[in-house]
Parts: C-alpha cells; structure tokens; sequence
C-alpha cells in the first residue's frame, strides 16, 4: 500500500471545506460561526463492529456515533478529522468501499471532511473521527443540568442494538442486522429540539440504565424509571428481556431531562430524577431490583 497515493485517490475527493486546503498541509482551519463542541469516537474491528460487516456500512456507523454525542448535546455537525489504521494486507477495494460508506454519510448529514491520517497496522482495524458541532443556543446541553422533579424523556426505541447485534450473527442479510450496522440516529430536528427543551442531556450508547445512572449522578441527582413506559424495539411483557434491551447498548437515541409540565415533541417520558440518589427501577408499579450489569463499560 502507498499511502499517499490511496490518499488521494480516495480521501481527498470527500475533502471539500476551504479550510482543508485540499490536505496540502498539515493543518486546517476550523469554522468557528458560534459557539463549537467537539467529540471523538474510536471504533475497534471485533469490538465495535463485526468483522464480516460490510466496509460501507463500517463508514456510516463511524459517522453516526460521533453524531449522535453532537445532536444530544443541541448543536448540528459541522467538520470532522479521520484517523485510519488500516491493517496489512486488506484491499484496495475494501478500503474504497469504506470510504464511499463515510462518503455517504458526510455528505447526507452536512459534515465537512477537513483532514485525518491513515498508517498501516498489523492490528485490526481501527477507526477514529473526530467532529466538531455548533451549538444551536449559548453553549451545549451538559449532564450536569438536571435537577430533582424534573422528567427523564428518550426519543425513539430502545434495544434495536441488541436486536441487531444477534441478527448480524444469526441472519446477516436481515432488515435487522442492518440497524446494527447503520444505526437510525436521532435527526438535526432532535437537536433543535434538545437546545428549547432539554436542560440536562446525553446520547444513549451504552445502554438505557447505565447512561440514565450517568445523567443522574453527574446532575447530582438519583434517577427513577418506570420500566413498562420504555419504548422497546420488541414489545414484550418479559420483565428479563425488557432488562436485556435497556441495558444492551448501540442504540444512540438521547436522553433529556426536561421540566415535568413540557410536552417534549418526539419523545417519550419514561422516568424522573429524584432528590434520593441512585437508580431506581419499577414495573407497573412495583419495586424492581436493578440488574448486576447496567450496560456496556469500556
């Protein structure tokens, strides 16, 4: 492999922000039109993503994980940086159809690409992005701005991760397997919504009960949530299957806390914060016992 050659036959056609002077530098200039976030996401072969996935669908997953943390925090995404650390041996044609799944991605959702790094590994294959965001208010929606009485609201379903991670292994080829894959991530819609509504925030990735635990301490708060008012992907009245869903992960919906007389468009109430800290978990109104394993943990 020459890198710089696969560089730019396959890098520099996505660059397309003045600021990345066509990566014929080693810098490049930020867009900074209001107040900018920034987030980094890592996605390791055979921990994130499987290695029988697809390497378009790689691309677009790398995309979406990053957006979701810029989305729940009330901003829309403006540039990314793409490190890749290509192992030795794979294809030209596979490393192509990475970059047309990235390509896709970028392009759908208004990211500009402005510059990265790609080496040879002996290693698996490793992704990072890194993307900026523009805060649609003052500054970003923090974890921290929750307070005890508020509601705890997700927008969309909880557990197609899960779903879709058995999926992947068992039928492949399965509508499924693909939201494993590609991931349906809240819309820049979401994030308008977040920055009128939401006064504490964050993106659901690690699963529902360990990421509501999360919002709550940093709010230096505890976190009730009634179980049966969860949306599922699959509906059940299985107490354990429903436990499975909320604690899986890889579903990238955001979790708000909000004042309790809002309707929040888009999402649905499922808890509240509370002045007793902790997580505390109920089903139609009985006291449930919080599992051993609350999500994923790096």
């Amino acid at each position: 492999m020459r890198e710089t050659d696969w560089i730019q036959r396959f890098i520099v056609p996505l660059v397309k922000a003045r600021g990345a002077d066509r990566l014929r530098d080693d810098v490049a200039l930020l867009s900074a039109d209001g107040p900018i976030i920034v987030t980094m996401d890592t996605l390791v072969e055979g921990v994130h993503f499987l290695a029988s996935d697809p390497l378009n669908t790689v691309g677009q997953k790398l995309v979406r994980v990053n957006l979701s943390d810029i989305l729940a925090k009330g901003a829309e995404p403006v540039e990314a940086l793409l490190s890749i650390s290509w192992p030795r041996g794979r294809s030209e044609t596979e490393f192509g159809a990475l970059m047309a799944g990235l390509e896709r991605d970028l392009d759908d959702f208004g990211i500009a690409l402005i510059g990265g790094d790609l080496v040879s590994i002996d290693g698996p294959l490793t992704l990072t992005l890194t993307l900026t965001g523009r805060c649609l208010m003052a500054g970003p929606v923090r974890r921290s701005g929750g307070r005890a009485g508020q509601a705890l609201l997700i927008n969309g379903k909880i557990g197609w991760g899960q779903i879709g991670l058995q999926a992947a292994k068992s039928d492949p080829a399965s509508e499924a397997a693909m939201r494993y894959r590609v991931p349906k991530i809240s819309s820049i819609f979401a994030a308008q919504v977040v920055a009128d509504f939401a006064r504490a925030s964050m993106d659901v990735s690690d699963g529902l009960l360990i990421d509501a635990a999360r919002l709550a301490e940093a709010s230096k708060c505890g976190v009730t949530i009634a179980l049966e008012q969860v949306p599922l992907a699959a509906e059940t009245d299985d107490l354990a299957e429903i436990l499975v869903q909320c604690t899986a992960g890889d579903d990238y919906r955001i979790l708000i806390s909000a004042e309790p007389d809002q309707n929040v468009p888009g999402f649905t109430k499922i808890g509240q914060l509370t002045e007793s800290q902790g997580l505390q978990l109920a089903y139609n109104g009985n006291s449930v016992n919080p599992p051993s394993t609350l999500g994923f943990e790096h």
